[in-house]
């Protein structure tokens, strides 16, 4: 009886079986908030091939070595950035912080054509991907994290 039916198409379904139990933990999973912003489902991962380096992997996780993940850990006395801006996130980093502002402006002048700045997240992922990543790449974090506050 089985043997009727094409490989192909019982890959297909064990595939889709597969997404749809992944995404059915991802849904309900209350961690990963950082990647869920840029990754609301499986599929939209699934669906674009990222070159992940470890700048890019820190953005998307919100894992990065920022003021305020230290912080969090006790491993820093205070979150505050070194642009004394507000606290040091992922987020402050890629949207607010002014030591990145250069690469802010590059960013929301090739993205926001017609757009409001910020674009979403998941957009900057799906729509943007090279361009975004180039952004995380020009970035020196190393430097911005070392600075003082002023």
């Amino acid at each position: 009886m089985f043997n009727k039916i094409p490989k192909s198409f019982l890959y297909y379904e064990a595939a889709e079986e597969a997404i749809q139990k992944g995404q059915a933990e991802w849904t309900t999973c209350h961690k990963a908030a950082a990647t869920k912003q840029y990754f609301p489902t499986v599929q939209d991962r699934l669906g674009i091939k990222i070159n992940l380096t470890a700048k890019l992997a820190a953005v998307l996780s919100g894992h990065g070595k920022t003021r305020a993940y230290l912080h969090r850990f006790n491993l820093r006395d205070d979150a505050r950035c070194s642009c004394g801006q507000g606290d040091q996130t992922m987020d402050h980093f890629l949207l607010h912080c002014t030591m990145t502002s250069t690469q802010q402006e590059l960013l929301k002048h090739q993205t926001s054509k017609q757009r409001n700045w910020p674009e979403s997240k998941q957009e900057l992922i799906s729509k943007y991907r090279k361009l975004f990543s180039a952004f995380i790449e020009s970035v020196d974090f190393e430097l911005i994290q070392q600075s003082d506050v002023n």
